[in-house]
């Protein structure tokens, strides 16, 4: 991990370039609180780690979306970002605009405040093609965000690297695959991501909703009859129902967390889609929750037993 650049000049240089690589959006950053330290808490909203799965390595860049929040009493400071390869980026996006991009180098300073009790996403990019076209196997890659945050158990730790700013770790991993093997392996949808962890959901918290993203490279025209779910929590909707190679499509999927009684811990739920003609290898997307039951059973729209055919863990 590098260590934070204080001095004004680099701070300066900095903001610059950051403002020049993100015209119109760019939040501006006050380079005299990127001394703050306990300032704030900082903490990720469901999962710090993410998995891609298989990526293309001719699909073009892919993303996923970190949600945090300053569950403090008072501003945390965003002080600076990086990523631990040159193939990875990441964006940090508050109610007061984006930053600059941050990459493996530079670690530029930003120094932008989030209020108690407000969230803001890290956006991290990682591109298939930053090593060439032979680059393929399996990554793992990092973003560390340096904040003004008290100590948070995993979520924020000061390590003598960071000169007193607390250090949060986002992961992400997947499976760079040649195009043919991809096309071969994900069948004739290829979703961009098959499974999707909500986390910890309130049993008051209402209906939640994912988009699965996905493109279609089957050869034939399709056409999709129907999106059956494991279980009546879960309803899906596609974008469209007619096919040809090269269309793209998002499954929407809805989880109602006070329907009934789930397991407990942590379950998934599946979604399928059915095809005609018949695919020989039906299409299927998983979602994963567990339920923080704050209302209590007697708050279930549907009261009585429930029967889950599906494994859980």
């Amino acid at each position: 991990m590098k260590k934070i650049i204080l001095s004004s000049i680099a701070i300066l240089a900095a903001l610059t370039l950051g403002a020049c690589s993100n015209t119109e959006s760019v939040a501006q950053g006050d380079p005299t609180q990127m001394s703050e330290t306990g300032s704030g808490r900082i903490s990720v909203i469901n999962n710090s780690s993410f998995d891609w799965g298989d990526i293309n390595i001719e699909g073009g860049d892919v993303e996923h979306e970190f949600t945090l929040k300053n569950v403090g009493d008072e501003d945390l400071i965003i002080k600076s970002a990086n990523t631990t390869c040159m193939c990875t980026t990441a964006v940090v996006e508050t109610q007061d605009g984006i930053s600059p991009t941050f990459a493996m180098h530079g670690s530029v300073p930003w120094g932008v405040a989030v209020k108690p009790n407000e969230e803001f996403t890290v956006k991290v990019i990682f591109d298939p093609m930053a090593h060439g076209p032979s680059a393929t196997g399996p990554i793992q890659r990092s973003v560390y965000l340096y904040t003004s945050s008290k100590p948070n158990a995993q979520f924020a730790q000061v390590t003598p690297e960071s000169d007193g700013s607390a250090v949060t770790e986002l992961r992400v991993a997947g499976d760079v695959l040649s195009k043919a093997d991809y096309e071969q392996k994900k069948g004739d949808f290829a979703f961009v991501e098959t499974e999707f962890d909500f986390g910890i959901l309130k049993q008051s918290g209402g209906i939640v909703t994912h988009d699965f993203a996905f493109e279609y490279i089957g050869e034939d025209p399709i056409s999709v009859t129907a999106t059956p779910t494991s279980c009546a929590c879960t309803t899906a909707e596609i974008s469209q129902k007619e096919f040809e190679k090269g269309d793209k499509g998002t499954l929407t999927v809805a989880f109602d967390p006070n329907l009934h009684e789930e397991p407990e811990g942590h379950f998934f739920k599946t979604v399928s889609l059915v095809t005609e003609p018949k695919l020989e290898k039906q299409p299927e997307v998983k979602i994963w929750a567990e339920i923080d039951l704050d209302l209590g059973p007697e708050a279930y729209k549907l009261q009585g037993e429930h029967n889950e055919d599906e494994d859980h863990l």
